[in-house]
């Protein structure tokens, strides 16, 4: 079994966290060959992770993306070309590898990849889970469907052959108005219609937990491969905005524990949540600190 992450510096901790989780969950695990695929990690961040990482996982492999080969893809606001590092899977791995699962590294796996790994592909180029986020799936995806790239069993010999970057190049220079999930998006365009779509308790996302508008929870909206997803899943995604990402001291996730778990063994196991608030001696402090100067203000006078 090929596994496959990509990440950059600011991810790499939670990356190592979904690693751990995986080796944690798995029954043949001498059976898996992870490959990690980097981009603009610092050296110190580096060493820091990969020799944890390697502990985990003996046969790891590691490599650095060059990017150029995405410069013509558009990126705007605070958004990087690495956003697009999923487009390089084809000639990043080893011509040998025909078959890899990718999975996010703001994910958690909580159960045994081997039923997922065996999925009969039944000729598509590729299976992952529907999305549902309103936003991708009612715009312009109506004929195909719409999937989360977050978790993909992937045949890459049928994406070497899809001629995926020019393909996607020309998709984002002449609809950048569909550009709203970068990757993802071109992904659903060059694969509309080539992927199967797989039970959400492979890629249970934030939606089915209650943490995102507009889905119902009631058990009569409610699929059957829903359902299962809620009960009894498989890979834990945390896919959303800051709140939603269980390093967030704000987060309400109800699986968040299943990622501090994984992290609390990790080199950043003692580090602080973001948006934690300090201690209370300290805000007791600023505080005082406050109205001290607001006082000496006041008896200075304006200048």
């Amino acid at each position: 079994m090929n596994i496959v992450c990509a990440t950059d510096g600011n991810y790499l901790p939670h990356c190592a966290a979904m690693l751990a989780s995986l080796a944690a969950s798995q029954t043949d695990a001498a059976d898996i060959r992870i490959h990690i695929i980097l981009n603009n990690v610092k050296a110190a961040e580096f060493q820091r992770a990969i020799p944890y990482i390697y502990e985990l996982w003996p046969g790891l492999a590691v490599q650095n993306a060059d990017l150029s080969t995405l410069n013509s893809f558009p990126v705007s606001g605070h958004i990087t070309r690495a956003a697009y590092i999923r487009l390089l899977l084809p000639s990043l791995l080893p011509a040998g590898i025909s078959r890899v699962l990718f999975i996010d590294s703001d994910a958690v796996v909580c159960d045994d990849l081997q039923a997922l790994w065996s999925i009969d592909l039944a000729g598509k180029a590729m299976a992952a889970v529907p999305e549902h986020w309103m936003s991708c799936r009612d715009h312009g995806y109506n004929h195909g469907g719409y999937f989360n790239s977050g978790v993909m069993l992937i045949d890459l010999d049928r994406w070497r052959q899809s001629d995926l970057l020019n393909r996607g190049a020309v998709f984002a220079h002449e609809h950048p108005d569909r550009l709203r999930h970068w990757d993802q998006d071109v992904l659903n365009h060059v694969f509309e219609n080539d992927w199967l779509a797989l039970d959400d308790r492979w890629n249970a996302c934030p939606h089915l937990f209650g943490l995102l508008p507009g889905f119902s929870l009631s058990p009569n909206d409610l699929t059957r491969s829903e359902q299962e997803a809620i009960a009894n899943p498989a890979i834990v995604h945390f896919a959303g905005p800051g709140p939603v990402k269980p390093w967030n001291a704000r987060c309400t996730h109800p699986l968040r524990h299943l990622y501090l778990a994984a992290r609390s063994q990790s080199p950043w196991a003692h580090e602080p949540l973001l948006d934690t608030p300090p201690p209370k001696i300290k805000q007791l402090w600023d505080r005082t600190m406050f109205a001290t100067k607001c006082q000496i203000r006041q008896l200075i006078g304006p200048k």
